[in-house]
């Protein structure tokens, strides 16, 4: 099946860009609501990470990881069994400062639509979206948008051309009425086959929301979802026609995204009520759609990512340039950290990642043994390769890194152009670590590679089916298109 079309390119480039460059469970935990010894409903109880079974030397690692790599972070807070262990904040920050947390915001609102269904205002995921929006069904129609439901809505799977990154996304916030903007879209696929991250899909839940509780979204979060939580300080932006942003808008304070992050990790109770179901935390963070390869495999839920951390079954709400609520049930984690919005360079979230596994990794606990890397010994002239490309994302040397990429570079519409336009932006973040090769396995012109990206923090392995090639007599990276 197709995961990806032409609307999602733009972010392929990203994935197979960083596959290139950084090489890059689905088992839900489900069970009873956990006892707690308090609910922090009126502010949270604070205790060491030592006594919460954490180790603050290893913690220290996460800051500096911080300090080193991720400039524009506001804050990280750490909640282990509970209890608020960490709290960090750079750059002048306080907790009293509300956030803006962009898309973070698709999270909340799969909440409170899971809510709606629970309370009965809608029905199922199965139903239409035109159920709920009739005024834009136009005579001419495209058949296959009649069949959008709002499962699809959740997952990012509509069907409809759109670039999140793109002109799309500029005539869909410059438009009068978002809603119209966001279904006259052309149709490129049927609903349910396609993974295409589409901002406007979570405004239409937001509308949709609103036209079936007879409430505003905001006033809707406000009674079934903030209130309970003890979640006062609150922002969200309208689009203009006074509709709540479904996709993003949302300010809060870092602590009271842990407290959302901690509704999740007990499987929707909060002090013995259940705010949201059980059956909808569980629905909504299950992986669903493959959807990027950076740092590892990462999923879509109804509007959560889903990426394993530490080896454990995880999950997140992702906003853009930094803005995070990480969820690791097995180990009762919860992870905050909210970032700079302003600076007008490039979004650098992709690049949060390896702070999670860092933080997990401060839990103690027993873990399975992994065997080591073990560099191979590899042709001269592949080990030329390997060591000239080293030394080119190390000197940030652009030039030198578009020599190691293959001329008919192609991965999912990814040309070598746009690898290299992503490469540039991205180089600060992966110029401290380095190839090395555990695998390769010549066939003629082309071999097949096994191994990691090491860097000082972190190892990632290569992604599986990725290739070299010897064109014009030197070996040059060539991409994954033998998977196609």
């Amino acid at each position: 099946m197709k995961l990806l079309n032409t609307g999602f390119k733009q972010t392929a480039f990203c994935m197979f860009a960083f596959g290139l460059i950084l090489f890059l469970n689905e088992n839900a935990i489900c069970g009873q609501p956990i006892k707690r010894d308090y609910w922090p409903t009126e502010g949270w109880r604070t205790s060491t990470p030592g006594q919460q079974g954490m180790d603050s030397a290893k913690l220290k690692i996460a800051v500096e990881f911080i300090q080193e790599r991720l400039p524009d972070a506001f804050s990280l807070l750490v909640v282990k069994n509970g209890y608020l262990v960490f709290e960090k904040y750079f750059r002048q920050d306080s907790p009293d400062r509300i956030a803006v947390i962009h898309s973070v915001t698709k999270s909340v609102t799969s909440a409170l639509i899971g809510i709606a269904l629970d309370r009965g205002y809608l029905k199922s995921v199965d139903q239409s979206v035109y159920d709920f929006l009739p005024e834009y069904a136009t005579a001419d129609l495209d058949w296959r948008k009649k069949e959008i439901r709002l499962k699809h809505l959740l997952t990012m799977s509509a069907g409809v051309k759109w670039n999140d990154w793109g002109p799309e996304m500029w005539d869909w916030v410059t438009s009068l009425d978002w809603g119209e903007s966001a279904l006259q879209r052309p149709q490129e696929d049927y609903p349910g086959n396609v993974f295409n991250y589409n901002s406007s899909l979570s405004h239409l839940l937001s509308i949709i929301l609103e036209k079936s509780t007879k409430v505003s979204t905001l006033e809707f979060a406000d009674q079934h979802l903030f209130k309970p939580l003890g979640i006062r300080q609150r922002h969200w932006d309208n689009d203009p026609q006074g509709y709540y942003m479904g996709g993003f808008g949302l300010s809060l304070a870092a602590r009271d995204l842990a407290k959302l992050g901690f509704m999740y990790l007990n499987n929707g109770y909060w002090d013995n009520q259940a705010i949201v179901s059980e059956q909808w935390v569980q629905a909504s963070t299950r992986h669903r759609w493959y959807a990027h390869r950076i740092y590892g495999p990462t999923g879509y839920g109804y509007q959560w990512w889903v990426k394993d951390v530490d080896g454990c079954h995880s999950y997140r709400a992702w906003g853009r340039r930094g803005q995070f609520i990480v969820v690791v049930p097995k180990l009762d984690l919860v992870v905050v950290v909210t970032s700079e919005t302003r600076q007008p360079v490039a979004p650098t979230s992709v690049h949060y990642d390896p702070l999670f596994e860092l933080v997990a990794a401060a839990v103690k606990r027993e873990r399975p043994s992994q065997k080591p890397f073990k560099a191979i010994e590899l042709p001269e002239d592949v080990k030329a390769f390997i060591d000239g490309f080293n030394q080119a994302t190390a000197d940030k040397d652009i030039l030198k890194v578009s020599e190691t990429v293959s001329d008919n570079f192609l991965s999912n519409g990814v040309t070598k152009n746009r690898l290299l336009a992503f490469f540039k932006i991205g180089a600060p973040y992966i110029s401290q670590s380095k190839v090395i090769l555990t695998g390769f396995e010549r066939h003629v012109n082309l071999a097949k590679v096994a191994g990691v990206r090491k860097d000082q923090y972190f190892e990632i392995p290569i992604q599986p089916r990725f290739y070299i090639i010897k064109e014009n007599g030197h070996w040059k990276w060539y991409g994954n298109q033998l998977s196609r």
